[in-house]
């Protein structure tokens, strides 16, 4: 996380007090509340507020699908087809499937 926006959020959530204090996730102004590639441009710019969001910014398998996204004008277009998509994944639960340990790999019993 960028030095600026880590202060930011320092003074937005203290260690102490501010107990009712408001931050959005998406610190990216004006986006949010809507479905954008905010979220995107921000970790471009490294104002990630997870270190796994900032990861997926740097790591050679994804830079370049962060930046392509970041830069996208019909993002919004796109992110509906997807969660469609997504929402046909057969989700496996009980002991029907497993947490992996590796997303690349079954776990070996």
């Amino acid at each position: 996380m960028n030095q600026t926006t880590l202060s930011s959020l320092q003074k937005t959530c203290p260690r102490i007090g501010g107990l009712n204090n408001i931050v959005a996730a998406d610190q990216t102004p004006g986006s949010a509340m809507i479905v954008d590639n905010g979220f995107f441009k921000a970790i471009v710019a490294r104002k990630g507020l997870l270190r796994i969001d900032q990861q997926i910014a740097i790591d050679p398998l994804t830079k370049s699908i962060v930046a392509k996204l970041a830069s996208s004008g019909d993002f919004a277009l796109k992110f509906g087809p997807a969660m469609v998509k997504l929402g046909r994944v057969g989700v496996l639960t009980g002991m029907q499937g497993q947490i992996r340990k590796s997303c690349r790999a079954i776990n070996i019993i």
